[in-house]
């Protein structure tokens, strides 16, 4: 009996002496914590004019560009000089015709009512003369909303804008209706830039979008996604994504710019990244329990610096962030800077 309870001191004994005797390894740790991410999603476009917002500068009666003031992509000032535009000789002849007409048509209307007035012409007279003052009358107005009184004229910008279409070069000579060129309003500017199709599930109309002019990567553009293409551009292969511009300062239209569209990620329990390692297994950490290692699978996505874990880890506990590499499961751990 008593070699019985001998052997059983020296069991008990010898695994205290082999708990003493499990080496420990030397850690540095810290405390995951809980934030808000977001990742960027890399685009090109172009600057573009909003079609709602820019007109066609055109007259309505055939002349010649007598002089240009602008050149395309030009800024523009409200009432700033587009260009002098001369009327053709023609025009300007149905201008003195209906002119004529109509002092002859006022004069025999007059002459006409004083005659009525003594009862030497009759009402019918009266009215054919009224109706042909009238008719002389309509149709002198009609040249005169032409412009063809005008033997020259100088066309200004009715807004704020920019030159985004010129189609004719002093003295070239121009038909009616013809638009001599286009003008947008600088603050109705808005970007076009493409995303590859498999990332338009990702994005939705109200995102943040950074906008970087490729060429002035400083000057940098706050948008918000307005509208995403529903189908794919023939040409570039790409979900067309149109952004409106907050203050479109310093923009014009062709500009190219680099897009970085803002998609949050939510909130997330987030480690530095240096304690996250991979295996055959998959992303693990190590996590300080009661002084001994304990290691937990997780699902991380990288941000940077920092990765998003989920898993069925304790926030509690410390986590692990450099000597891991050295860690088993169950191994006795010892805290502090490495």
């Amino acid at each position: 009996m008593r070699m019985k309870w001998t052997f059983f001191l020296l069991l008990i004994f010898s695994a205290f002496a082999c708990a003493e005797d499990q080496p420990e390894a030397l850690v540095e740790t810290g405390q995951m914590h809980l934030a808000y991410l977001h990742s960027t999603l890399a685009a090109y476009g172009t600057a573009i004019s909003d079609p709602k917002s820019t007109v066609s500068v055109s007259l309505a009666r055939p002349g010649q560009i007598a002089r240009l003031d602008v050149t395309a992509g030009k800024k523009v000032r409200k009432g700033a000089s587009l260009f002098e535009f001369a009327t053709d000789p023609n025009a300007s002849h149905g201008y003195v015709q209906a002119e004529t007409s109509l002092e002859m048509a006022r004069s025999s209307f007059e002459s006409m009512k004083r005659l009525h007035g003594e009862q030497l012409a009759t009402n019918a007279q009266l009215a054919a003369a009224e109706q042909g003052f009238k008719d002389a009358e309509s149709a002198f107005d009609a040249q005169k909303k032409l412009g063809t009184g005008s033997n020259r004229e100088t066309i200004r910008a009715p807004f704020d804008g920019v030159v985004t279409g010129l189609f004719f070069s002093p003295g070239d000579r121009i038909q009616a209706g013809k638009t001599v060129l286009q003008l947008s309003r600088l603050d109705a500017l808005r970007v076009v830039i493409g995303i590859e199709p498999e990332d338009a599930s990702r994005i939705k109309p109200g995102m943040e979008v950074r906008l970087f002019p490729v060429f002035a990567k400083s000057a940098k553009l706050e948008g918000t996604i307005s509208e995403i293409g529903g189908g794919i551009d023939p040409q570039t292969r790409l979900v067309d994504v149109l952004v409106r511009i907050g203050e479109p300062k310093n923009l014009i239209p062709g500009m190219k710019l680099k897009g970085e569209i803002v998609i949050p990620a939510g909130q997330n329990w987030v480690v530095p990244r240096s304690a996250v390692l991979q295996d055959e297994k998959g992303a693990y950490i190590f996590q300080v329990e009661n002084g001994h290692a304990r290691r937990i699978g997780v699902v991380a996505t990288e941000y940077g610096e920092i990765e998003a874990i989920q898993g069925k880890f304790d926030p509690r506990l410390p986590v692990v962030l450099l000597g891991n590499y050295e860690l088993k499961d169950g191994m006795k751990l010892r805290e502090g800077a490495r």
